[in-house]
């Protein structure tokens, strides 16, 4: 492991990790890899290769080999089946669970240990580890609120400051929203922006309960991620796989913070926020968000019933309030964007 360590330390391939590969046919190094640059062979593709004959051997490696399909290269899973590894030692799980390497492998009858070092690997991948930048947008009225007491929301913004939100997806990696908005909105969140990629659309939705045929799920281009709990059923979840990766992030209710971690692991640098009340007060409670775009439209709407721009259960003392710091104002026709970066305690 300490000559995987030494290999892994040798390339740069952000946004992937850094990973080192060795392995071993009685007591002697066969092989050894590292993953050079992002879209190259991976350490234990590498590794395999130089070995030519791997039956037998026992693969060391730097971070928990990865099993899904959703990238520009194979599953390193596979190629260690095929190979006829006998045993894998990982130092370090990787934290994005479409991975799930070792339950592939140990399925496929290899022996698998780990983690055995995950504070060496996770120093050497400290980069790959870090929290993304992560945003809420909000669209409210002047005594903030995001929609009337029967939940119409179209439009209190104007078409400048939705001008400016297309713009905005597309600086962002990925645009996270909850079932509510799904169901009473039905967007596509895309950027129709010319020049500008579409972000990947993550949705929140604890009970599975989005339609299938949502507009969200529409394009195919494999940006579609649902964030589900335990309590989903397998039936919605079998349907709802043919549209969208489908991930289960917590027994009752989704782990915003879990749900970063998984983002940031894909490689996704700048996260977006565009949910209602409770998706917000959920990732505030998280303690994950840096920065809230709020666009003020010049209206009153009113109504105790009606929703606001952090709901959830609370606070009971002003000295609970999470402090904000204004960046900068900016006007979009009749609107005002207030921006604020979030003070850490």
């Amino acid at each position: 492991m300490g000559l995987a360590f030494r290999l892994a330390k040798k390339a740069n391939p952000f946004p992937n990790p850094r990973v080192g590969a060795v392995l071993v046919k009685n007591n002697k190094v066969i092989g050894t890899g590292y993953h050079r640059k992002a879209g190259m062979p991976h350490a234990e593709i590498e590794a395999i290769r130089e070995a030519k004959d791997a039956r037998g051997a026992a693969l060391y490696v730097t971070l928990e080999p990865c099993s899904h399909t959703n990238k520009r290269t194979p599953p390193c899973t596979r190629a260690i089946i095929k190979s006829g590894i006998k045993k894998v030692v990982y130092a370090m799980k990787d934290p994005n669970p479409l991975v799930s390497g070792e339950k592939e492998l140990r399925k496929a009858g290899i022996r698998v240990i780990g983690p055995v070092n995950e504070k060496k690997a996770r120093s050497i991948n400290s980069e790959y580890l870090r929290k993304p930048f992560v945003a809420i947008k909000m669209a409210m009225s002047a005594d903030g609120k995001t929609a009337t007491r029967t939940g119409d929301s179209k439009w209190i913004t104007g078409e400048k400051s939705r001008g400016h939100v297309q713009k905005m997806r597309g600086e962002f990696e990925a645009v996270v929203v909850g079932a509510g908005t799904i169901k009473a909105d039905n967007p596509r969140l895309t950027c129709r922006m010319k020049g500008r990629k579409s972000p990947w659309r993550i949705i929140v939705d604890s009970d599975l309960c989005i339609s299938p045929r949502a507009k969200v799920l529409a394009p195919k281009d494999g940006k579609t991620m649902i964030a589900t709990t335990e309590r989903a059923s397998e039936r919605k979840m079998k349907r709802l796989k043919e549209s969208a990766i489908v991930l289960v992030l917590g027994k009752k209710q989704v782990g915003m913070g879990k749900l970063i971690q998984v983002l940031g692991s894909m490689g996704m640098k700048k996260i977006l926020i565009e949910g209602g009340g409770e998706l917000n007060a959920s990732a505030l409670d998280a303690g994950i968000v840096d920065r809230l775009y709020l666009f003020m439209a010049p209206k009153l709407i009113g109504g105790k019933n009606a929703k606001g721009v952090v709901g959830g259960r609370g606070i009971g003392k002003l000295s609970q309030a999470l402090n904000l710091r204004l960046t900068r104002t900016k006007r979009f026709g009749e609107d005002l964007l207030l921006e604020f970066d979030v003070r850490k305690a």
